[in-house]
């Protein structure tokens, strides 16, 4: 007996500002979100900025050690302090550029030119707090107050990205970075990852590396661990799954031979071979807009060996993601027709169909 299949979310929920400023507060404001890699700022006064779907998010390095997050905003006129998007060193203190007051490592206002000493009191007036936490080497902050940590919240997810901590990320260093801007919405790029329907059709270059992809599905006959087989027991994310690129230490034989991939709600794709970690940064701009950050990241003894070239790596990685959000933009200008009140998901779109259930449940929440 034939079905109508599973509904899809709304035509609009792709497309209207009033969801994209939900989203904001219900999902992406209250989950722990993919800011960047801890070893982008590995010695005190080092920091990052991230941007959390409007909200400037500025992580820094202490002398202690530990990462900590603030609101990239001044606590005296509200000036953006750090430029957005970006990592650098702040020498002895963080000073903002507007009138040049300045906070320790730690947040603590610290200095406040032309201001007498007891105009003001200074131990009130540090930096906004915001929750990080760092897991294999990913630096995740929360706008909200969690109630656990990343590595806590993994058990929740879909895709179960801790069965993927036998590749010791936090070892691994990155070796290059590409960004791309794409016209669609952040929930279309995350279902067309989960689903492989479309692959035959839009790539045929994955497809005959990883053959199981031809057949429509994301995970392997006959297997537990989510991982496909590389074509001829290949280790690299390459045309031909061919690399000179030498094993991570620790893998097994399948895990090295194979190819795996993780969507973690809300905001990051994690796709893995035996010789390559690929993490991508999804960061909605608008609800027609979203910018793809993507880190290649390698042992460092690898990086460090002379003739290391991971172009091959990332000129195929960067085929399909294009190939991608091609398709996906393509899919953008569609949900945006008055005719398209929903889609359907069939059986072999079980993970969008999860990811769609999961985003109802964080924009019905309180």
């Amino acid at each position: 007996m034939t079905s109508a299949g599973r509904p899809t979310l709304p035509g609009r929920d792709y497309h209207a500002p009033d969801v994209f400023e939900l989203e904001r507060e219900k999902v992406f404001f209250r989950e722990w979100y993919y800011a960047g890699r801890a070893d982008h700022a590995p010695e005190p006064g080092d920091f990052l900025t991230v941007d959390v779907v409007g909200e400037s998010i500025l992580v820094v390095r202490g002398k202690d050690g530990e990462l900590r997050g603030f609101y990239n905003v001044c606590r005296h006129r509200g000036s953006r302090i750090c430029d957005p998007e970006t990592q650098g060193h702040a020498k002895g203190a963080i000073k903002c550029p507007y009138h040049a007051w300045s906070y320790a490592y730690d947040g603590q206002l610290i200095g406040t030119p032309l201001i007498a000493p007891d105009e003001l009191d200074r131990s009130s007036l540090s930096l906004w707090p915001v929750s990080v936490d760092v897991w294999e080497g990913f630096v995740f902050v929360h706008l909200g107050e969690p109630d656990e940590g990343v590595r806590e919240s993994f058990e929740h997810q879909n895709d179960k990205p801790l069965q993927y901590e036998a590749w010791r990320m936090d070892e691994l260093r990155t070796a290059h970075r590409t960004v791309s801007e794409v016209q669609a919405n952040w929930k279309v790029l995350v279902e067309n990852y989960n689903e492989c329907l479309h692959c035959p059709t839009v790539h045929p270059e994955l497809v005959a590396v990883a053959p199981t992809f031809r057949k429509g599905l994301v995970f392997e006959d006959g297997r537990d661990d989510w991982g496909v087989s590389i074509e001829g027991g290949g280790a690299g994310y390459t045309a031909t799954g061919a690399t000179t690129i030498p094993v991570m230490p620790g893998l097994t034989e399948q895990q090295a031979t194979s190819m795996y991939g993780a969507s973690i709600f809300p905001n990051m794709f994690l796709d893995l071979t035996g010789t390559v970690a690929i993490a991508t940064r999804i960061l909605p701009r608008g609800p027609e807009h979203t910018t793809m950050v993507t880190d290649y990241l390698f042992r460092p003894e690898v990086i460090a060996a002379p003739g290391f070239d991971p172009r091959d790596v990332v000129e195929f990685s960067e085929l399909v993601a294009h190939q991608d959000y091609t398709i996906c933009e393509r899919a953008q200008q569609g949900v945006r027709s008055r005719a398209f009140t929903h889609g359907v998901y069939a059986e072999k779109d079980e993970l969008p169909y999860l990811f769609n259930e999961r985003y109802r449940a964080a924009i019905e929440r309180p």
